[in-house]
């Protein structure tokens, strides 16, 4: 009896995940003029429930991502979206409070409840090298913000040493492999275990926090820096918050990679995302100095095949030998 509880619990567990993902794409929806709206709820349910972005250009006809592939949205008026509908769908993205958005406007996105995120292009004004607003936009994207629990579980313990240590550990990929949808299970999977986690969201992407509230379960022992750039949020959060471990996305720059290192020196275990495909990509950037000197001991390669963030690698980063067994055996 226990092996079908088992499987009647795994079957409600998929049937809530499922009617959360069409909620939070109905959160999209409803900010959509109407007949958008229609022809968005019109889509076959395969194509919606896998959605993964809507993509409105200037001119051009309104087109969704969806499984892999490309579809282009049919309405019953032109096809191509004017530049007028793109200053009326980002306003009511907005609710028509652009000061509210300001912030997030000046960095090319905003965040929706939900964790959803807009991407917007246009003409930049800028104050020196310094943007501050994008206006007359004419390309919006919008990404659908997904969780996934679950998707780390098998990987936890190679993150982890034989005295329960979380590892020091960098999640490489392409872009749209999971990275951050791994990332953001690790810091709901660890923290769920026991370990404090700090979270330096500097793009709102991780916990997709609306009004201070996470979109996404980061878990229960979790707080969160959200949209503070990584170089000063790392500090902030050891200073503030006696983290266990520090989670960040995409780390690139050379503050970025210093503020790195200071959190392994407070004794703070990391782990980060950044793009690349291999371990050479990790060597050249910022943070191939903390390979050689042992401060990252694991890496994990991702992979889109056969479905984003499965792991296509685990290796030591001091001998690039692959981790075939985890020192660490999780008891529930």
């Amino acid at each position: 009896m226990k092996s079908v509880f088992s499987e009647i619990n795994i079957m409600r567990a998929a049937e809530e995940y499922l009617n959360r993902k069409r909620q939070g794409l109905e959160t999209i929806i409803d900010r959509m003029p109407d007949d958008i709206a229609r022809s968005l709820r019109g889509l076959p349910v395969k194509i919606s429930d896998q959605m993964e972005e809507i993509r409105f250009r200037a001119g051009k006809p309104v087109r969704v991502y969806s499984g892999g592939r490309e579809y282009e949205v049919v309405r019953q008026a032109d096809n191509r979206i004017s530049y007028d509908e793109i200053q009326k769908i980002f306003n009511l993205l907005m609710h028509h409070s652009a000061y509210t958005y300001q912030e997030e406007i000046r960095k090319g996105y905003i965040t929706l409840d939900g964790g959803h995120r807009v991407g917007i292009c246009g003409r930049v004004i800028c104050d020196g090298d310094k943007v501050v607003s994008v206006r007359d936009v004419s390309s919006i994207n919008i990404r659908r913000g997904c969780e996934y629990p679950g998707v780390s579980d098998s990987l936890i313990p190679y993150l982890t040493d034989s005295r329960g240590i979380i590892r020091n550990t960098i999640l490489i990929s392409p872009p749209k492999c999971g990275k951050t949808t791994v990332l953001r299970d690790i810091a709901r999977n660890i923290s769920n275990k026991g370990y404090k986690v700090g979270i330096c969201d500097e793009r709102s992407e991780i916990a997709g926090c609306y009004g201070g509230v996470p979109a996404f379960d980061v878990g229960m022992r979790t707080d969160i820096l959200d949209g503070c750039p990584k170089s000063v949020g790392i500090d902030m959060l050891i200073r503030a918050m006696s983290p266990d471990v520090v989670v960040v996305d995409e780390i690139g720059s050379g503050e970025d990679a210093l503020a790195v290192e200071r959190a392994s020196v407070a004794g703070v275990s990391i782990i980060a995302t950044m793009h690349g495909r291999s371990f050479e990509d990790v060597l050249i950037s910022p943070l191939g100095k903390f390979l050689k000197n042992g401060t990252f001991t694991r890496i994990v390669i991702l992979s889109a095949e056969p479905t984003p963030g499965t792991v296509a690698d685990i290796r030591n980063s001091a001998t690039m030998s692959l981790v075939s067994e985890p020192e660490m055996v999780w008891k529930e």
